[in-house]
């Protein structure tokens, strides 16, 4: 019998690996119930520990200003208003991400456009973003997917040459940055998650960030009802309570060491698995410009070279005690939210030319649909998380890889 875990071997490792996040410390259990016993839930109305965490990460950021919100999905559809993006705009949106990214641009009325990933890598292909682009283009929405910053030459001298705005979705890339600047101000507009298992966590809640003081005015208004009742504008009450400005405010101190340890761990894993048959690093390589987070690291996972699928793989490193986990994001250019084009934004008369263009379907993002459908991997590799686990996890892999004959072996039997 095969010493593998999941055929009845031992496993590498016989404990779990420490859990993300974890809000234990007497320092963020302090200020949240100070910010309780103040009185003062609602920045708005006397609360200080908002404004104070907007001032601390706009100036951690390299911004103008900051602006909380009530989760990261509000902070791109505030983004988008702050750039001007509405009907008849379309938004250029990478095929890989969350789908939110997508969501938000029709939320502010928009359509959006799907451009493939770069091969090898995560992230929007510069190329495939200049292609999408036309007359109705307003902006392009750069993901720093799982924590790698976008190639961001390239595409802001697209953008810059179609004068089209950059809007980052920073959702994974807290502390992140490109040729020394951080991301959410390398574009016109940033922003962030600090939902529950973001590098940054409060359990819920958003961050806008722009280098231009009228980008941040106008998320600033429209977080907050527009401005008021003599702006004319039209907003929503998007903001951020008290209590998550407060553990906010106390949990940013840490990303930048955490961040650290996040490349230590990567590095570490990446070292061990380098010259392993059927994984491979996504991206292969980061250039000396780029400082990375991981907020993910990814795998790509080649089925071929191992003779099992990725699910049987998963679970065989899942049971040696470490999880890595398979990727689940799909192509967005085939979500039906997008693809059955029934969302009130395409309904409208100003957005019929974008509708009417066939955007969506099988085949219109080659790349990042090949990606997805052969499936990658992921393995979180947040402190507490450390150079043990980062070994058990090397161990792991090498060891499903050198048992997979038994695992193809299994599956043959399943399939008669």
């Amino acid at each position: 019998m095969s010493d593998l875990a999941l055929l009845g071997g031992t496993p590498v490792r016989d404990t779990p690996f420490p859990e993300w996040p974890a809000y234990s410390t007497e320092e963020e259990a302090g200020v949240v119930l100070d910010a309780l016993r103040s009185g003062h839930l609602c920045g708005a109305a006397g609360g200080t520990y908002n404004p104070a965490f907007e001032e601390a990460f706009a100036s951690w950021c390299g911004a103008t200003g900051a602006v909380t919100c009530n989760s990261g999905s509000s902070a791109i559809h505030v983004a988008l208003e702050a750039v001007g993006v509405g009907p008849g705009d379309e938004v250029i949106v990478p095929v890989y991400t969350y789908y939110a990214s997508g969501t938000s641009v029709l939320v502010a009325g928009a359509i959006p456009v799907f451009a493939d990933i770069t091969s090898g890598e995560s992230n929007l292909d510069p190329g495939a973003f200049e292609a999408a682009i036309t007359d109705r283009t307003k902006a392009v929405m750069v993901v720093h997917a799982d924590g790698v910053p976008a190639n961001m030459d390239a595409i802001c001298e697209v953008a810059d040459r179609h004068g089209i705005s950059i809007v980052e979705d920073c959702s994974h890339a807290h502390g992140a940055s490109y040729r020394g600047i951080r991301t959410g101000i390398l574009g016109d507009v940033g922003a962030f998650s600090i939902q529950h298992k973001k590098i940054l966590s409060v359990g819920e809640g958003g961050v806008v960030v722009s280098k231009h003081p009228e980008v941040v005015e106008r998320a600033r208004a429209f977080v907050n009802l527009g401005g008021g009742t003599d702006t004319g504008v039209l907003g929503s009450n998007l903001r951020m309570g008290e209590m998550h400005g407060a553990l906010a405010l106390k949990r940013m101190t840490r990303v930048d060491d955490e961040n650290r340890q996040r490349r230590d761990n990567a590095a570490c894993l990446l070292a061990d698995v380098a010259d392993l048959p059927g994984v491979r690093p996504v991206p292969v390589g980061i250039p000396d410009h780029i400082e990375p987070v991981y907020y993910n690291l990814i795998l790509a996972y080649e089925p071929d070279e191992l003779g099992i699928d990725r699910k049987t793989f998963s679970d065989a490193v899942q049971a040696e005690g470490v999880p890595l986990q398979s990727g689940f994001y799909k192509p967005l250019n085939l979500l039906p939210v997008f693809a059955e084009q029934q969302a009130w934004p395409y309904l409208l008369e100003e957005n019929k030319p974008s509708v009417a263009r066939g955007l969506y379907g099988p085949g219109k993002c080659p790349v990042g649909e090949a990606f997805m459908e052969k499936g990658h991997l992921e393995l979180k590799v947040h402190p507490p998380v450390g150079e043990r686990e980062m070994w058990g996890a090397g161990a792991a892999i090498k060891k499903v890889i050198e048992g997979v004959g038994s695992l193809a072996d299994r599956e043959a039997r399943d399939a008669l």
